[in-house]
């Protein structure tokens, strides 16, 4: 990374501060990701828990698109967008994950459901608060599609180290240090982590792209009207959030299909090395190919190792290992790439509409993340609940539970990759090449009669009706 080539802007230390900065995100979104567990844990049944999370899913709806709203139309006195928000975010982010954590369980059901619905609003704020401005962040840090790219596949690569090696460390401190003091660990460890960046990184807005912002509602409607890859981007998103159910079920995996908690973090770390490989590799595989073709190409491969994986069974702890490494080979590549793409939309709806909508695209993003992080765990929860799952962390379970797990943890994402897709290769046109021309456009740097003579074919009145 050098602040020396042609048309990227950021520094180094800025580019590795924004990845530390998802490091430390995501080893506290992985441990508020074992909310399920925690909630059946405390003496609250499988199908209340699935109910109870997608409540604020409610509030998600319009929370995430007003402060998408908030974040475009105002400018602070210092003259950024995005770093003021995020210093407020990670503040109360920290706060409110420990407050979810806090309710002890001798209360009474109803107290402590309606405990967890208050703090897991007020959780939900404040995660939007600070994700969606880090996104929008990464569009002014640099004018070069391919040197942003690079950027968000840094965050994203952190961001699966956090994610993962909260996967794997939470089931061997949890059972030690209990709920609540766990998560004060890691709210402070993550918070140090995340700081940083705001000393470091800088929001840079060209003339052309100050002239695109602050857009008013009815700019931003005709923005979303005409920027329909981001919605295939946050459809596919969604489906294959859904269907990636191996972190969710990693404790249950350990606990019911290999007869000890702590083996999930034999599994876990498997998922890790897997994901962490693969989230590496993707930046290398981008520079060759278009990154939409790699993401094609990986999300076949892992659909083929579910179904694989499935028949190999659980009876072998090596093999099993070998198989769910294969088949979370998908998890590293859309868990990064998706996020690339739909910061090339952010172009494509400039383009199209002429206003620059960035903080409606990643509260979108934000808003579609926590949903399926919510239905995940409903699904989850309620599939469990299907195969006669008993509640509670001592309990013991009837057999067949075992297989019926096994089942879900292959099968379900192999059905929703699959969904996503198809869905992706007959709908979604925006390549890389493409991206940068119309970046080139929205920066200034091409006329507008250049601009639809080189997108003419596939971006064209015509073409875009085919």
């Amino acid at each position: 990374m050098s602040g020396n080539r042609e048309g990227f802007q950021a520094t180094r230390k800025e580019y590795w501060m924004y990845c530390i900065f998802f490091l430390g995100q995501n080893l506290l979104w992985g441990f508020a990701g074992y909310i399920e567990t925690f909630l059946t844990d405390i003496g609250i049944a499988a199908a209340t828990a699935a109910a109870i999370l997608i409540i604020p899913k409610l509030w998600d709806a319009v929370n995430d698109v007003l402060f998408g709203y908030i974040v475009d139309r105002h400018t602070f006195k210092n003259g950024q967008k995005f770093i003021p928000w995020i210093r407020v975010g990670i503040s109360a982010l920290g706060i409110t994950t420990v407050a979810l954590f806090a309710i002890p369980d001798s209360m009474a059901t109803s107290t402590k459901v309606v405990l967890f619905l208050v703090a897991y609003i007020l959780f939900d704020l404040a995660y939007t608060m600070q994700d969606t401005p880090v996104f929008a962040l990464a569009t002014v840090m640099t004018t070069n599609i391919k040197e942003r790219t690079s950027i968000i596949a840094g965050g994203k690569l952190w961001a699966m180290v956090g994610g993962t090696v909260a996967t794997v460390i939470i089931p061997l401190v949890r059972p030690r240090l209990g709920w609540l003091t766990s998560c004060v660990v890691f709210v402070v460890v993550s918070l140090i982590l995340m700081v940083p960046l705001l000393f470091t990184a800088k929001e840079r807005h060209t003339e052309a792209i100050l002239a695109q912002e602050s857009p008013s509602f009815k700019d931003m409607l005709r923005y979303l009207k005409h920027n329909k890859y981001l919605i295939i981007c946050l459809i596919a998103m969604l489906l294959l959030g859904l269907s990636s159910v191996e972190q969710k079920m990693a404790i249950y995996m350990g606990r019911i299909c290999l007869g000890q908690e702590n083996l999930a973090t034999v599994i876990a770390g498997g998922v890790a090395i897997s994901v962490i490989a693969v989230s590496a590799l993707v930046p290398v595989l981008a520079k060759k190919w278009d990154k939409f073709n790699v993401l094609i190409a990986g999300l076949a491969f892992a659909i083929v190792m579910d179904v694989v994986s499935y028949f190999v069974g659980y009876s072998s702890l090596v093999s099993a290992l070998i198989f769910v490494m294969l088949k979370c080979t998908g998890l590293g590549f859309w868990q990064v790439i998706i996020y690339m793409l739909i910061a090339d939309t952010v172009e494509y709806g400039t383009y199209k509409s002429g206003t620059r909508a960035t903080g409606i695209t990643f509260s979108l993003q934000c808003f579609v993340a926590k949903l399926k992080n919510a239905l995940i765990g409903s699904i989850v929860l309620y599939s469990l609940s299907t195969i006669g799952f008993v509640e509670g962390e001592n309990a013991v379970q009837p057999e067949g539970v075992a297989d019926g797990v096994w089942k879900l943890f292959n099968l379900l994402p192999a059905v929703g990759f699959t969904i996503a897709l198809i869905i992706l290769v007959l709908f979604f046109k925006l390549r890389t090449d493409d991206v940068q021309k119309m970046a080139r456009y929205n920066n200034g740097d091409m006329t507008k009669e250049e601009a639809k003579k080189e997108l003419a074919v596939k971006f064209g009145p015509g073409a875009e009706r085919q």
